[in-house]
């Protein structure tokens, strides 16, 4: 049988051509190989958790690896086993979940997880979050597997749930094509049937899913899980999408990784050259990190402190672009550490040239599109001061949680900001939803995340500047 070996990360949400079972992540040194039919050896995952879905969609196509060996363990790429593609890993032991009332099919799999992972056992989960929400990003299969499972499952902790790729309410508004409504629709009747939470965010933490100091969840949404694991000092792995619910319905996870003191550590210092002074700013800098080193527990020296948009985006760009599911930053945020051995600096032209090599064009935007992870009441606040006595001379949408919308509906920001000309969007995001569908071909945003996606997701020529300077650019004096 033939073989492949990846000499790098593999994203599997938008690396992959399903159809053809090539290899189309950009600067891949294997791109435009195809894992259709063989044994791919892989090192580990990097980006979003959603791409556990990818092996439905492979296996569906009949484009799927007939085995994947992994360097490391990896939960995004442990879910292959899920699609009925076996995944192995060197010296792997047997792990057994002593929990009769446990499905036995999800047992099993836990089990195959805690083996190659090579776990400690298996610990308790307070709540999940489910990522792989959106339609345009699952599609037909997985639609199909949530329907196939949803009457065998029933979750035993809180379990909220990530973007979809649509308004609840307000779609037809967006211009988003009856058909992808339908199957949005389906997904959500999935879930809501298993006991999720209709919280529709990447930011479930602003939106009552709110986990303790070192308490144990199964978290997918690798912004999240960055956040959770570095600001509130929570526990997760990057769970993949179809794991999480795993995870929901049983209660339980495999004790490895992110679990354990050991691998939280920091692995490398990044020292700054420079202030960060804008938001943006922060964006580039992890995803530079994230890029440069994937699977890294950086040390930031020279923050001094950190709002939390600061922090989402810290969490948010380096998982895009690597995989890095912690962080550490001195007395902004909890964890204790140990000082690593290795270190690197970063100026602020590295900073420059990731946001230059992310946009695609300059001027002439069809869209500004803010809220990657999804906005919080003080960047609406930040917002409205900024555009007060402004009109947009392009679409703006903004994108939050329904919990966010329901603070600024009962106050002056909304009149604010639709006095502006923006549009404020719940339950969805930019990445997840079908943009190429409606009309939209050239978008600007201040997220390093969102341009990465919104490219290789959604084909958009895509635009990256400060958000002063957005509105500067894309708005008038009123």
């Amino acid at each position: 049988m033939n073989e492949l070996r990846l000499t790098a990360p593999i994203s599997w949400l938008d690396g992959i051509d399903v159809k053809t079972g090539k290899i189309i992540q950009r600067d891949h040194p294997q791109r435009g190989e195809s894992l259709s039919g063989k044994i791919i050896y892989v090192p580990h995952s990097i980006g979003s958790t959603v791409g556990a879905y990818t092996f439905f969609a492979l296996k569906m196509y009949g484009t799927a690896p007939a085995k994947i060996i992994l360097e490391e363990p990896d939960s995004i790429t442990i879910s292959a086993e899920l699609a009925g593609i076996p995944v192995e890993i060197k010296g792997a032991k047997e792990v057994r979940l002593e929990d009769e009332s446990t499905r036995e099919e999800f047992k099993r799999y836990l089990e195959r997880e805690a083996s190659i992972s090579d776990a400690e056992g298996f610990v308790r989960i307070y709540s999940a979050h489910i990522s792989g929400v959106s339609y345009a990003t699952i599609g037909e299969a997985g639609k199909r597997w949530l329907k196939d499972i949803e009457d065998k499952v029933r979750f035993r902790v809180t379990a909220t749930t990530n973007p979809l790729g649509m308004d609840l309410y307000k779609w037809r508004e967006m211009g988003v094509p009856e058909k992808f409504a339908e199957g949005q629709i389906g997904i959500v009747e999935s879930l809501m049937n298993m006991g999720a939470i209709p919280s529709f965010t990447c930011t479930p933490y602003l939106a009552g899913n709110l986990p303790h100091y070192r308490e144990h969840v199964s978290w997918g949404e690798s912004s999240a899980v960055s956040f959770i694991n570095s600001v509130i000092g929570a526990r997760t792995n990057r769970e993949g999408g179809t794991k999480t619910i795993i995870a929901a319905a049983t209660g339980y996870t495999p004790l490895y990784g992110k679990h354990l003191d050991k691998n939280r550590e920091p692995t490398i210092t990044v020292e700054l050259e420079g202030d960060l002074n804008r938001l943006v700013d922060y964006y580039a800098l992890a995803y530079f990190v994230g890029r440069e080193y994937p699977n890294s527990v950086p040390l930031y020296r020279g923050i001094e402190e950190a709002s939390t948009p600061e922090l989402k985006a810290l969490a948010a760009a380096g998982a895009a672009s690597g995989s890095i599911e912690i962080f550490h930053i001195p007395r902004v945020t909890p964890n204790t550490f140990k000082e690593p051995a290795k270190a690197v600096r970063v100026s602020l032209n590295d900073l420059r040239t990731i946001l230059e090599e992310l946009s695609t064009f300059e001027g002439g935007s069809d869209l500004v599109v803010i809220g990657c992870p999804h906005l919080s009441l003080s960047e609406f606040k930040r917002i409205a001061s900024l555009v007060s006595s402004r009109i947009a001379t392009t679409r703006f949408w903004l994108y939050t949680s329904r919990a966010v919308l329901s603070q600024i509906e009962r106050s002056k920001l909304i009149y604010i900001l639709k006095k502006f000309g923006a549009e404020v969007w719940a339950d969805t995001c930019m990445v997840v939803s079908p943009l190429e569908d409606m009309g939209i071909k050239k978008v600007t945003t201040n997220s390093t995340k969102a341009a990465k996606y919104l490219r290789t997701l959604r084909g958009m020529e895509v635009e990256v500047l400060s958000l002063e300077k957005i509105i500067e650019r894309y708005s008038v004096i009123a």
